[in-house]
């Protein structure tokens, strides 16, 4: 999927996608022939990832510290993070 349609799925710009790769936060596949970004499906996990903890205000710094790090455990952290972010944000659904 191009930057167009994984900006549109996922409601964040183009520009933003374009920061991301520059930073090297979020580095989808090139196309060879053009040098467009290709997003695969494992980008836009990691995107929602990342999309999540800025939500819980972390950092773009962070959040790079936190994916770049192999000992990091995502899903417990993802999971103990979006109940305090639940919490932070009064959402009235079960975390």
């Amino acid at each position: 999927m191009n930057t167009r349609e994984a900006a549109g799925i996922t409601g964040i710009s183009v520009r933003t996608l374009h920061h991301y790769d520059k930073i090297g936060l979020l580095c989808p596949d090139r196309d060879p022939d053009n040098g467009y970004r290709n997003y695969s499906d494992e980008d836009l996990d990691l995107l929602q990832q990342i999309l999540f903890f800025k939500e819980c205000g972390f950092s773009l710094t962070d959040i790079k510290g936190f994916l770049a790090n192999p000992n990091f455990d995502r899903e417990k952290h993802l999971y103990c993070k979006g109940i305090v972010c639940c919490r932070n944000k009064s959402v009235l659904m079960p975390c």
